[in-house]
């Protein structure tokens, strides 16, 4: 039978992750749902770039803060539902039924929407591509090892093409850039660092065509055929945002972006809270530690919603019995403290 939760949280990046957990803590019943087929959110899209602002942190990849967050999120159990769309939300009474691309609605008495400004999924080539191909084909970063002294060519002249090819200059890629217009549109201290290096920039080369020759890639394009031992391609990123078109209910907004909450997590529609980049409120702050900070404050919200009674937070790790039997483990394992 399916199970009624307490909470469906939409969204697998960081401010979902962190909900997860903290829902968990407060002994909430939950299903964390993501459209995509891993957790992350837009820690995908930048695995090699250090991340300096969050506290007590020291300075991180994307990947390994993206790692730990996932672990964390699991922490309590909560069910994950990967490869999951929601694309019609029903509330019949009090309960929501969430459809999505799966067989069986979820059920749930809560919906905290984790989404950030929605899915976005990398615009990918429409050229025929043979399997072999499409195995040296990036969307997003590559591991650095796997490029290091290799022929990198980047597709794309917006910011992420410009700070993907210096970066993985950085990283010993021999690197090339192609890009269908006549100037790129990076950052202008970028595409000037760009030069500096000395890193070549083939202009109005549109790819009409890639085969593999030997253990190169060679990419035919309008201009000129390059070759390359592998190709990131950096395209832009496609928006879907289709969700909130097919609910029985109307949600305030704020701009096209963000849902108007005059209290952090607080929606217009009963039920329905908020956490992360997909809301404003004023003093919104748009950073990773902001989202952790929203999710605990959602989840709380979502506690004395369900539960007139119940506390407003939950007592701090450090003295709480849900984590001593985890410490005892820990205490055990040294390597680990």
């Amino acid at each position: 039978m399916q199970p009624t939760y307490d909470c469906v949280i939409i969204g697998g990046g960081p401010a979902g992750l962190y909900a997860s957990f903290y829902a968990g803590l407060r002994d909430m019943k939950i299903a964390l749902v993501e459209a995509l087929d891993h957790l992350g959110g837009k820690l995908s899209f930048y695995p090699e770039k250090m991340v300096w602002d969050v506290g007590a942190l020291p300075p991180s990849k994307g990947k390994q803060i993206q790692k730990h967050l996932i672990e964390q999120a699991r922490t309590f159990q909560p069910d994950i539902y990967l490869n999951t769309k929601i694309n019609k939300i029903d509330k019949v009474e009090d309960t929501f039924l969430l459809h999505s691309n799966q067989a069986t609605p979820l059920k749930a008495k809560t919906i905290l929407l984790a989404i950030g400004g929605g899915i976005y999924t990398p615009k990918k080539l429409t050229v025929p591509l043979t399997k072999a191909v499409q195995d040296r084909i990036f969307y997003h970063f590559p591991d650095p090892n796997l490029i290091k002294g290799k022929e990198l060519l980047v597709s794309g002249g917006g910011n992420s093409a410009v700070d993907y090819a210096i970066e993985a200059h950085e990283f010993g890629a021999k690197v090339k850039v192609s890009y269908r217009g006549e100037k790129l549109k990076g950052h202008e201290s970028q595409v000037r660092k760009l030069s500096e290096l000395g890193i070549p920039v083939y202009y109005c080369n549109t790819i009409e065509e890639i085969r593999q020759q030997g253990q190169k890639l060679q990419v035919k394009c309008a201009v000129h055929t390059l070759s390359a031992d592998y190709l990131l391609i950096q395209h832009g990123y496609k928006h879907d945002d289709s969700l909130f078109k097919n609910c029985s209910f109307d949600l305030k907004w704020h701009n096209e972006y963000a849902l108007d909450c005059q209290q952090p997590s607080i929606t217009s529609e009963m039920g329905i809270f908020a956490t992360g980049d997909i809301q404003y409120y004023p003093g919104k702050v748009n950073l990773l530690a902001g989202a952790f900070n929203d999710s605990v404050h959602a989840v709380n919200q979502i506690k004395q919603y369900l539960d007139e009674s119940a506390a407003s937070f939950e007592m701090v790790s450090s003295h709480n019995e849900k984590f001593h039997t985890r410490n005892q483990a820990l205490f055990a394992n040294k390597e680990a403290i």
